[in-house]
């Protein structure tokens, strides 16, 4: 089901089929708030991190790890001086996406096996949107680095109500001629990137990043057909999916060593973000640079 459709309680139910999207905790709610004021108060946000012990302590491991160049930051007042609101705020939203979708007692040890391969992946790739967007000057990394994080939101869901979509998602990365959900639809009436939809709409996420994550398996006939795309949707597609394959994705949660959606793709994306195949292997080297490629970080 495309997102385009009509949003009413019954579409939803029916496309979630007993899937529960969390809700953002007050305190991801807060921190959008002040982020939007005209001048925004980074001591407040501070505080709003300190009084929650697990997030704090969460925020500062992560700040101290290799991904953030392993500092010795010892609070959250001046990890965010150092390093400014929005890094904070990603970080935040991380944290609590992976905690909030990864609460169920009863998973079997595959299944949560495949779920922190995905949280791995999930990070990286939106760290490989972030790092893609500021080598491309695009305007706002940090939209670009929520729209990494985001864009398979709907795969941990639908783990923790399938106990076989694990199974099916490495089948559907085999197909070829075949979008990645179509094997879902067939399976579960419904597919991740619909949820994923579901759950950036849930988590107020910018309206353009919900279509970008409603279509980021219909890429090859935006990228190889003329489409109606918005500009700014299809240059944030570009960068995603020109990510998910640096972050080797295909291999993280598809269990296949061919990137199958991207040999349809490369020519038609790496053209439209501008670049040449001399570019496209440097950013891959200064990916890996950056420590982007399968390490454990948000713990």
């Amino acid at each position: 089901m495309a997102a385009e459709s009509p949003i009413t309680q019954e579409n939803v139910e029916k496309i979630l089929k007993g899937i529960t999207i969390p809700s953002p905790p007050q305190i991801v709610a807060d921190l959008q708030m002040e982020m939007a004021m005209p001048d925004p108060d980074l001591n407040a946000m501070a505080d709003m991190i300190s009084k929650d012990p697990g997030l704090a302590g969460g925020v500062l491991k992560t700040l101290n790890s290799p991904l953030y160049g392993n500092h010795d930051i010892g609070s959250i007042s001046k990890a965010v001086m150092m390093l400014g609101m929005n890094t904070i705020a990603n970080i935040v939203n991380t944290l609590y996406l992976r905690d909030s979708m990864s609460q169920q007692d009863d998973i079997a040890d595959d299944v949560y096996k495949a779920m922190i391969r995905f949280w791995d992946s999930a990070t990286d790739v939106a760290r490989a949107c972030q790092l893609v967007a500021q080598r491309l000057r695009y305007n706002n990394p940090d939209m670009a680095y929520m729209l990494g994080l985001f864009h398979n939101a709907g795969i941990p869901l639908l783990m923790q109500r399938h106990s076989d979509y694990p199974a099916v998602l490495a089948e559907s990365y085999l197909l070829q001629n075949h979008r990645i959900i179509d094997t879902e639809n067939t399976h579960y009436e419904s597919n991740h990137a619909v949820v994923s939809f579901y759950a950036a709409r849930s988590w107020k996420l910018p309206p353009m990043l919900c279509q970008v994550i409603a279509k980021h398996h219909s890429a090859i006939d935006i990228f190889t057909e003329k489409d109606r795309t918005d500009a700014d949707e299809k240059y944030l597609l570009a960068i995603l999916k020109l990510s998910e394959h640096i972050t080797g994705l295909f291999r993280a949660i598809g269990n296949t060593d061919e990137d199958l959606e991207w040999t349809q793709i490369e020519e038609n994306t790496l053209e439209y973000l501008g670049l040449s195949q001399f570019d496209y292997d440097d950013l891959v080297v200064y990916a890996a640079d950056n420590g982007i490629g399968g390490q454990t970080y948000f713990m």
